[in-house]
């Protein structure tokens, strides 16, 4: 109850920060839209802890508190599948939610409304890891249950997926982030979903790192050039150096280039995936291995289209040619004045400390050999988990991926359609398809809210005006006409019928005044 309480305190924060610049009207919608789709998935997770309690008597009977994290966990092996299994779904509709995890990712991208800073920590780091954390530990609960978690691996992996490819179109640098971090926390949970929930957790610390440093990168380009969207950027590795090489340590880790942090998690994701230790379906894992691998492809070539378009190339112009709600007001002023110069130090230093630990975080915290005082797997013993074997195979062919991806983009970068704009069919249909978020605002906008929403909110007041106000003035009318009809019987005009009613009341007084006695 406490974890569901701060849980939900959470999400507020969150609506506070993102719509922190309120007087724009993106902004509060960005705000209103990530706190009404987050409580969709709270309410799976509070149906979870209700049906918990339904089934209360099991934790009794072992004198146990059933809202309890450790009796819940302790309990787990003697539950009924059912009971796990349902449990475990609420509980993971909750962290898909908080997670932005497929079909409920939609609000994190308008999230990026809120200040960067935000968007670093909060929303790329912290925050949205939450769904991760949560099933990670209630793992042992969801262990009890195949179908959870090939639920939790297919909902990671087809995240991982989408979310990739929408990263590939999106030309706001901070969109792409937000898409990448989307995607990123799709091989957390399809780590989660082929048992190596402790892989989950490294990846998640490793992810946090480089993140966090591409947002700081976003923000201090921002700074510079005052505005988020790639096509007026270009060029700027001359004028902004220290952010350059900041940035492209930050793409290299999420890319998973080695020795940097982000190899030996996102690999060790991968290779959990193709061992299938955990307790769902084999074929399962290795479908999500397939679309983990198709995701390595495009991370490689998004993450690399954000540094070409931002760094390399001629500058483009800065701040957009048309100002729009994205823009502070009082920057509109420096359209064709950009001052293309380095950020301040105290903008640098976090970058700097955050490039380091991109560079050493994998090795440092979770190495597959030892390393002088560094235990060979480290975290993963801190957690209790049992470590893998490091897996050659499946890092190289992880590598070529990559390697790929990025030489691909830097062929686009040569031949000038990076912006990826006048794409023949079907690429042209497929862009516009990913540019639109797969219409999936559109679709909820059209099936849940105006049909569900508004029509069952429009038969419910429609109800309730006809059958409790109209029945409620209605039923006076009706007592007030009918009482009256009542008496009016009573008024007959003779004289004997009045005399017999003053006399039974005569009797009726006398009656209470010797009984007051």
């Amino acid at each position: 109850i406490q974890l569901f309480v701060f849980w939900e305190l959470v999400g507020l924060f969150s609506y506070l920060l993102i719509g922190f610049w309120y007087h724009r009207p993106a902004a509060a919608a960005a705000a209103k839209k990530a706190f009404i789709i987050t409580r969709i998935g709270d309410f799976g997770f509070m149906l979870a802890l209700l049906y918990l309690y339904l089934h209360r008597a099991e934790f009794l009977a072992l004198g146990e508190n059933p809202f309890e994290i450790p009796a819940i966990l302790a309990a787990a092996p003697l539950l009924p599948v059912s009971v796990a299994m349902w449990v475990s779904l609420g509980i993971l509709a909750g962290a898909m939610g908080k997670s932005a995890q497929f079909p409920l990712n939609t609000w994190l991208p308008d999230a990026m409304e809120g200040p960067t800073p935000v968007s670093s920590l909060i929303h790329a780091a912290t925050m949205v890891a939450a769904g991760v954390f949560l099933v990670a530990r209630m793992f042992p609960l969801f262990e009890e249950s195949a179908v959870a978690l090939n639920a939790v691996a297919i909902v990671g992996g087809t995240t991982a997926v989408l979310a990739a490819a929408m990263a590939v179109v999106a030309n706001d640098i901070k969109r792409v982030l937000a898409f990448s971090t989307v995607s990123q926390l799709g091989y957390m949970f399809l780590a989660l979903g082929v048992g190596a929930w402790q892989i989950a957790i490294f990846h998640l610390l490793t992810h946090a790192f480089f993140k966090c440093l591409l947002f700081l990168t976003a923000g201090s380009v921002h700074h510079s050039v005052h505005t988020f969207d790639m096509r007026y950027m270009g060029g700027l590795r001359r004028w902004m150096p220290v952010t350059y090489v900041a940035t492209l340590i930050g793409a290299l880790s999420l890319v998973g280039i080695a020795p940097l942090a982000g190899f030996w998690s996102k690999d060790e994701v991968l290779a959990a995936a193709w061992a299938a230790d955990g307790a769902g379906d084999v074929g399962v894992s290795r479908l999500v291995l397939v679309l983990g691998m198709a995701a390595v492809f495009m991370t490689a070539f998004y993450a690399f289209r954000l540094v070409l378009m931002t760094f390399h190339g001629r500058f483009r112009g800065g701040i957009d040619a048309v100002p729009t709600d994205e823009l502070i007001p009082d920057e509109v002023s420096l359209v064709g004045h950009v001052h293309r110069a380095e950020s301040p130090w105290v903008m640098l230093l976090p970058m700097a400390v955050l490039a380091l630990l991109a560079v050493v975080a994998g090795v440092a915290l979770n190495a597959v050999g030892a390393l002088g005082p560094l235990p060979a797997h480290g975290l993963t013993h801190f957690l209790g988990g049992v470590a893998s074997d490091f897996d050659p195979a499946i890092a190289g062919v992880s590598t070529l991926l990559a390697l790929t991806g990025i030489g691909l983009a830097i062929d686009a970068h040569r031949r000038g359609v990076l912006a990826l704009t006048d794409l023949p069919r079907p690429w042209s249909v497929l862009h516009r398809f990913l540019a639109g978020r797969l219409y999936m605002d559109h679709l909820y906008e059209t099936l849940i809210v105006r049909r569900v929403l508004y029509r069952g909110l429009f038969f419910a007041t429609d109800w309730a005006d006809r059958r409790l106000v109209d029945g409620t003035v209605d039923l006076v009318g009706w007592v007030g006409r009918n009482g009256g009809r009542a008496v009016a019987q009573l008024q007959t005009g003779q004289v004997q019928v009045y005399g017999v009613g003053v006399f039974m009341g005569v009797i009726v007084m006398l009656m209470l005044f010797m009984f007051q006695r």
